[in-house]
C-alpha cells in the first residue's frame, strides 16, 4: 500500500526573487530619500530669501530714519551724502547675518553659521519734477549660492565690490543669490 504525501507547504521565494524585491525596494527609498534631500534644499533657501527679504526692509528703514536729519536747506548727511546712481555698502566691515549683526572675533554677536552671511547694498537716485524732494532707493541683498563659497563674501561687502558687482554679472549671477528691495526716501517736511 502506497503511502500518502503529505501536502506540501508554502515553497519560500527562490533568490532570484529576494533580489528582484530588494532592488524595487532600494529604488524606492533612493526617489524617498532623493525627494527628502530637495525638501531641506528648498526650506534652507526659503528661509534665506525670508532672512534677506528681512533685513533688506530693516536697511529700507535705516535709510527712512536717515531722512529725518535731512532738510530742504542742507544736503542729507550720513548715508544719504553718497555719490547718487552707483551701488554703495550697509556693511562696510564685512558681511552680516540675518538679524544685521557681524560675527566679531570673539563671536560674541552674530550667527556662527557661515550660511546665514549676507552683504547690504544700497543705490540712491535723485527723482525729478513733482518727486523731486525724493529718492528713489533699492537694498540689494547678495549671499553665496553655496556654503562653501563664502571666501570673498567680505570684498563682496565693501563700497568698491558693491559698485563693482555689475562688472562681472554672469558669474556673479552664478555664484551669488541676490533680491532688490525698491523704496522712496522722503525728505522731512
Amino acid at each position: 500500500m502506497r503511502r500518502a504525501c503529505p501536502p506540501r507547504g508554502p515553497r519560500g521565494f527562490s533568490i532570484i526573487e529576494v533580489l528582484v524585491a530588494v532592488l524595487v525596494s532600494a529604488i524606492g527609498f533612493s526617489a524617498v530619500f532623493a525627494l527628502q534631500i530637495r525638501t531641506m534644499q528648498g526650506n534652507i533657501s526659503a528661509r534665506e530669501q525670508s532672512a534677506a527679504m528681512v533685513l533688506a526692509e530693516s536697511a529700507l528703514e535705516t535709510l527712512r530714519t536717515e531722512t529725518y536729519r535731512w532738510r530742504v536747506e542742507a544736503p542729507p548727511s550720513g548715508l544719504l551724502s553718497v555719490t547718487r546712481n552707483t551701488w554703495h555698502t550697509l556693511t562696510p566691515n564685512g558681511p552680516v547675518d540675518q538679524a544685521g549683526l557681524p560675527l566679531e572675533a570673539g563671536g560674541v554677536l552674530g550667527s556662527q553659521l557661515t550660511r546665514q552671511r549676507f552683504c547690504v547694498h544700497y543705490w540712491l537716485e535723485a527723482m525729478v519734477g513733482t518727486f523731486s524732494n525724493m529718492l528713489n532707493v533699492r537694498i540689494r541683498i547678495l549671499w553665496p549660492r553655496s556654503p562653501q563659497d563664502t571666501w570673498d563674501l567680505a570684498q563682496v561687502c565693501t563700497d568698491d565690490g558693491a559698485a563693482a558687482f555689475r562688472e562681472n554679472l554672469p558669474d556673479n549671477i552664478a555664484r551669488w543669490n541676490s533680491l532688490v528691495l525698491p523704496g522712496a526716501l522722503r525728505m522731512r517736511d
